[in-house]
């Protein structure tokens, strides 16, 4: 089972999220990304969101964890923790994400408006229905 961490930043009446256009379409996701062998979950989500977003974060509390089971039939457990920003410029990340030869569509990390997360495709749905509610 792949296990994933994803930041939830919330500054005053906005939420950083990452919108994603891939294979024409359109979507945003939590910033985040798989935890590697040895390493803890607080150490993989700093290190991705450094390089997804370019921000040192601090590493809160849990506040969900959500099972799927991805297109490819692999099963998937993420852990959704809310963090601070401790610094950094965001989007100047060094991941992947920045490379200009990716092949991987449109990545573009963005501050959204909490009273407009309705009206977004956030990824996963579940996180996001949660999240109207709660904040």
């Amino acid at each position: 089972m792949r296990i994933v961490v994803r930041a939830i930043i919330k500054n005053d009446d906005s939420l950083l999220v990452i919108k994603r256009i891939k294979n024409g379409e359109t979507y945003f996701v939590f910033p985040g990304g798989g935890v590697d062998d040895g390493e803890s979950h607080p150490i993989a989500l700093r290190r991705e969101c450094k390089e997804e977003l370019g921000l040192d974060v601090s590493v809160l509390e849990l506040m969900y964890d959500f099972d799927f089971i991805k297109k490819d039939n692999e099963p998937q457990k993420e852990y959704f923790y809310q963090c601070d920003i401790l610094g950094g410029k965001l989007g100047s990340g060094d991941g992947e994400e920045y490379s200009p030869d990716r092949n991987s569509g449109i990545y573009e990390p963005m501050w959204i408006k909490l009273e407009e997360l309705s009206d977004l495709d956030l990824r996963p749905i579940e996180i996001k229905n949660k999240l109207i509610v709660e904040l």
